[in-house]
């Protein structure tokens, strides 16, 4: 899909904030939650640890919930006003998930890392991880969106 089929879907153009949104707030998240248990000793900055490895899965499938619920809001919203869409309803849904769902795997990984790194070098990675998540993220989603948009 080039450029003139994704203005003529203004769905997308709705989505692209909520895409940059929820994934940046995961990963914020994420790293805030992090970065708690570091500084109380509750998590230990290691990939190996248990409850390191529970908080990404729990933010993981939290960006799936989050993204699958979203869509169809967007969609069913987005139908009210405009009754031909130019895209099917299982298409957007597929879409929006498989972008958020990468979204929140990359912002997931640049969380932990960044969390990490920063608690090692004795930086507060409450300092660190939001804008570097929140940068990364509202760049990558507009990319993944429109890679996806491409192949399906």
């Amino acid at each position: 899909m080039g450029q003139e089929e994704l203005l003529a879907v203004p769905i997308f153009l709705i989505a692209i904030p909520v895409i940059n949104g929820v994934g940046g707030n995961i990963g914020s998240i994420l790293g805030a939650r992090l970065a708690s248990g570091f500084h109380v000793g509750y998590i230990q900055p290691q990939v190996k640890d248990k409850h390191l490895r529970e908080n990404v899965l729990t933010a993981l499938l939290l960006g799936v919930c989050t993204y699958l619920v979203l869509s169809i809001l967007i969609y069913s919203l987005s139908s009210l006003f405009s009754p031909a869409m130019g895209v099917d309803v299982a298409r957007f849904i597929v879409i929006m998930v498989i972008t958020g769902f990468l979204l929140v795997c990359v912002l997931t990984v640049v969380s932990v890392a960044t969390a990490m790194i920063s608690f090692k070098h004795g930086v507060d990675p409450d300092d660190m991880v939001s804008p570097v998540v929140t940068t990364i993220g509202d760049t990558l989603g507009i990319l993944f969106l429109f890679v996806f948009i491409g192949v399906l």
